[in-house]
Parts: structure tokens; sequence; C-alpha cells
């Protein structure tokens, strides 16, 4: 994908958010993590966005763990803070701009799923990046699908 100030504009509002959640969780823990728009990537697919930290075989996999799926706990609990207003104070169109919103960044990935799902590659590697097993791209469909209709009980209804 070409690097254009529009395709970076529209890859940080697509991206961005995930990618810090991810970012924010390691430097809670003691990280150094770095977030990279629309990276260089070899593998399957073409990501917007990259979050990576450097970690070790003393990185506890818990740690690993609330990391990768650090952008779900995340966005969720912001739809379960915003619920309450924004059944009170705004339209409902906007309930439903925020509900894609927060889906859209809380989803995850089959690499954020990788990483949860295998700490001591991730640690064994030194870092984020796992090769993917086949199981996690159909598993994260499924997870943004309930995801997004998880985020809407918790903001609309």
């Amino acid at each position: 994908m070409r690097r254009t100030p529009l395709t970076l504009l529209l890859a940080a509002v697509a991206v961005l958010p995930h990618e810090l959640a991810h970012a924010l969780s390691a430097r809670l823990a003691g990280l150094d993590p770095e977030v990279t728009l629309l990276p260089t990537w070899a593998g399957e697919g073409t990501p917007l966005g990259q979050f990576d930290a450097v970690i070790d075989e003393s990185t506890p996999a818990w740690v690993v763990r609330v990391i990768a799926v650090a952008p779900w706990l995340t966005f969720v609990g912001c739809a379960v803070l915003l619920g309450p207003v924004l059944r009170v104070a705004l339209p409902p169109v906007v309930g439903l701009v925020v509900t894609l919103l927060l889906a859209l960044w809380g989803s995850l990935s089959a690499g954020d799923l990788a990483v949860a799902g295998n700490p001591r590659a991730a640690r064994t590697a030194g870092h984020f990046t796992v090769p993917t097993a086949g199981w996690e791209s159909g598993v994260a469909d499924l997870l943004t699908v309930g995801t997004v209709l998880l985020v809407a009980v918790l903001l609309i209804a």
C-alpha cells in the first residue's frame, strides 16, 4: 500500500487506537512498545498498523496474553462506561457511530489471537509477532461479529 498522507490518515483512524491499546498495556508492564502505521509486511494480508515490543523468556505468559487482548478489554470497557451517557444524552446515530468505532478498535486480529494463544512462542521469538496456526482468522472473524454485538448492546440497548 502506498504511503500517502491520505492513506496514513485513514490507517490512523482505523487502527491507531487499537495499536495504542496494545502499546499502553505494554508500557504499563514495563516494556518499550513501538507502533507503526502501514508497516512493511512479508506475511499474509496487509496490516494497516503494527504493535511490537521486545520481550524475553522471563516475561510472564499472562502479561503477554493481556497485552495481546488489550484492545478488546480497552474498548469493550469504554462501551461499558459510555453506554449510560450515550443512551441518555446523545441521538441514536451518535451511538451507532461510536458502536462501530469501538467495535472496530476493539476487534482482535488473527495475529493478536496467535500471540494470546501461544505466548511461549512470542517470548521465544522475543517480540509480539507469532506465526498463525490457521484457526486464528476464522476465530477473529467470529469474535469481531461478537464484539460488534456486545458493544452495541452495551451502548444502545
